[in-house]
């Protein structure tokens, strides 16, 4: 265990992200027993996070965040058991753990966001430790088909297929299955508990950081602009991620914007960048990769001057894939 000062934490908080200093959020241990306020967040650096054995926190009278390493889920307490939303791997044993810190209920049922086997890997896993306990396993027809045509074998196959919502002991799930930029088979789910609207949304956002490469190696990056779009125009009040802290709509307003900036500055470079001058060589690769480069590069030391400041470790990790991938995505699609 990594222990800190409380200064030593809010240094850390600071270099991660400029986000973190905002005042508009409030920094707390997490508890299991005391439900988040509004825009409270958990504190400690995303080293402490990832060697404990969990954490909890919990966002309504029977909504909680349970956090592993580097993975967050979602947990639903129903009238008899519990419902997990993702497994994600290397996390079973731990997160059932996490489970017996809060309830003495069984777990039956797990729900897939996503067919990516880092969200639900360790279904399986669970059901081991369970002694194949009859689990049943829910998702959109758009999970099992993506499981089912990848070859998946890690995750428990999807056993009940849902459309736009289901009841689980006493909650309704809304379930919302059109946003595709991530992976077309991406689902994001609001439980409305004890009048607090938690929203489950899976590698979107990643509060307190920049995004991860490429937008979380986005499918689709344009649909990702409007899954952005979308997720900030559907009511609710706190969001769980798949990785890093909570989420509220500050945090998506922030990637809102700086994609906005990653498209505009590509834009910027496309107007000035004169093609010709690239034309060199036999290859036309040769000569695409001068004019496209040159207006990443364009684009990049924009975003540089706007966004690199206090997170200058991450920014020069992941910010050149950002435009990248969103640049072949704006040339191929939506100059």
């Amino acid at each position: 265990m990594i222990k800190r000062t409380s200064a030593t934490i809010a240094a850390l908080l600071l270099s991660f992200s400029g986000i973190a200093s905002s005042p508009k959020f409030v920094y707390k241990p997490a508890s299991k027993d005391q439900i988040a306020q509004p825009n409270q967040k958990v504190i400690g650096s995303h080293i402490e996070r990832f060697t404990k054995p969990y954490e909890v926190q919990r966002l309504s009278d029977d909504v909680y965040w349970i956090s592993v390493s580097n993975y967050n889920v979602s947990l639903v307490v129903g009238d008899k058991s519990v419902l997990l939303i993702d497994a994600p791997h290397g996390t079973g044993a731990r997160l059932l753990e996490a489970i017996e810190s809060i309830t003495d209920k069984p777990l039956s049922a797990i729900l897939y966001s996503h067919a990516h086997a880092d969200h639900v890997g360790d279904s399986s896993i669970i059901a081991n430790k369970l002694k194949h306990r009859h689990i049943e396993v829910i998702g959109t027809q758009e999970v099992q088909s993506a499981l089912i045509s990848h070859g998946v074998t890690m995750p428990l196959a999807v056993t009940r297929v849902i459309s736009d919502s289901f009841h689980f002991e006493g909650h309704k799930i809304n379930v919302f299955d059109n946003f595709n930029g991530h992976t077309p088979d991406n689902t994001v789910f609001i439980i409305n508990n004890s009048d607090r609207k938690i929203i489950h949304a899976i590698d979107l956002v990643h509060p307190d950081q920049l995004e991860f490469r490429s937008f979380s190696n986005v499918e689709d990056a344009i649909a990702y602009k409007h899954d952005i779009d979308f997720l900030l125009a559907l009511d609710w009040d706190v969001m769980v991620t798949g990785h890093s802290n909570l989420g509220y709509k500050a945090d998506v307003e922030f990637v809102r914007d700086y994609v906005k900036d990653v498209q505009n500055y590509i834009r910027q470079g496309l107007a000035q960048t004169d093609f010709n001058k690239h034309f060199k060589g036999d290859s036309p690769f040769s000569w695409y990769a001068g004019y496209t480069n040159e207006i990443i590069d364009y684009a990049l030391a924009q975003m540089t001057k706007k966004y690199r400041h206090s997170r200058e470790e991450e920014f020069d990790i992941v910010a050149r894939s950002h435009v990248r991938v969103m640049f072949w995505a704006m040339f191929a699609r939506t100059l």
